[in-house]
């Protein structure tokens, strides 16, 4: 991952632009990646029987607890930047070379 940021002599401004545009895009994906894996075991719970149905259980409380986790820590970030007024902007740097 490293090499093409070199390659392209990206600046450390252009790759914390480009992770949080990555992070932004990707949280919404992974919430609702959870939200399917906590409804296909709902699924499987309302569908088996026996020790199926305990599995699916299981997979169920996990996917509630994985939502509980992610959401949180979201929320907490947001209320954390919300809270102490923090910039969210990327800052720029001006590096001037002299000689």
């Amino acid at each position: 991952m490293a090499m093409p940021m070199l390659v392209f002599a990206k600046t450390l401004t252009e790759i914390m632009t480009d992770i949080s545009g990555l992070m932004s895009t990707a949280m919404p994906i992974i919430i609702s990646l959870a939200v399917i894996y906590f409804v296909w075991a709902l699924v499987q719970f309302l569908l088996k029987e026996g020790e199926d149905k305990a599995a699916a259980k299981t997979s169920m409380i996990w996917g509630i607890i994985i939502l509980f986790a992610m959401i949180s820590v979201w929320g907490l970030v947001n209320v954390l930047v919300s809270t102490f007024n923090l910039d969210t902007a990327v800052p720029t740097v001006n590096w001037q070379v002299t000689s």
